[in-house]
């Protein structure tokens, strides 16, 4: 130790130099450092491109979920119009094994047609894509015969028949107008058509296009029906080649051959427009 009043040595080694404050920029903010602009993509300037590559991840997922949603709505409907077709077949089976029968025991001269006749035809069952049995009766008087079937007895128990159709005139004291009968609950029903003599031809009292050659249906035959027989016409190939063509026998959705009046409906026109994405009914 040196003395407190004495003068300091002069001997020792030098200290370290006084530590000099660092000044601030005058321009430096206070805040976070900005960043220089990112390369310029083509269409945009700057950072665009830096947005635009953070978006497209979120546009591509979007997609997929919206693909996803759709995929599921598909295979949902697709699953549920099967389940319908098979009911549909089932009640179409009934439809036919319960009331041509009843209509035989009635003593009703009546025959099976349009596209319950080509399924029958075809093999011996009904296609799953029809909805409704057709039967035309020879030459009826539609308000006796309506009369009989409300008798009690006559139809199997829980059916029902009723008038339908919109009575247009079609000609020759004919009206668009026929019998429907219903199975219980009117899930399931068969058409009762007139077929009226004519001379050469029979005419159908659903439409102009629907008449066919006498020739062809007179006198009536009968075709396999499951395990039994139904009433037909006497030339089922001939009757079917004059509806639907030559190549009846290849199935053909939501048609109805020669008869264009039906065939362009506008519900049939989005029937076939949705059985080419694969939604039948």
């Amino acid at each position: 130790m040196f003395p407190l009043h004495g003068p300091a040595p002069t001997n020792l080694p030098p200290g370290p130099a006084p530590r000099q404050r660092r000044q601030q920029h005058p321009s430096a903010a206070v805040g976070p450092r900005k960043q220089p602009p990112g390369p310029a993509w083509p269409g945009g300037g700057g950072g665009g491109g830096t947005a635009a590559a953070a978006a497209a991840p979120t546009a591509a997922q979007a997609l997929v979920r919206g693909a996803g949603a759709v995929g599921l709505l598909y295979g949902g409907l697709y699953l549920v119009l099967a389940a319908f077709r098979a009911v549909k077949k089932r009640l179409l089976r009934r439809a036919l094994q319960e009331i041509v029968p009843a209509l035989q025991k009635a003593g009703v001269t009546f025959w099976v047609d349009f596209g319950s006749l080509m399924s029958l035809a075809r093999n011996n069952d009904v296609y799953e894509h029809d909805n409704d049995v057709d039967l035309v009766v020879l030459d009826p008087d539609f308000e006796e015969l309506l009369q009989k079937l409300r008798s009690p007895g006559v139809l199997p128990k829980g059916f029902t028949a009723d008038w339908i159709g919109k009575s247009r005139d079609l000609g020759d004291g004919l009206k668009q107008r026929w019998i429907r009968i219903y199975l219980p609950g009117k899930v399931m029903w068969a058409d009762l058509f007139g077929g009226f003599d004519f001379g050469s031809k029979i005419r159908i009292n659903k439409n102009a296009h629907c008449d066919v050659p006498k020739d062809l249906v007179l006198p009536l035959g009968s075709i396999p029906m499951f395990d039994s027989t139904a009433p037909a016409p006497r030339d089922v190939e001939g009757v079917l080649q004059h509806r639907y063509g030559p190549d009846w026998r290849t199935p053909k959705y939501a048609s109805k051959g020669s008869d264009a009046i039906e065939h362009n409906k506008r519900y049939l026109r989005v029937l076939r427009g949705l059985g080419r994405i694969g939604l039948r009914i």
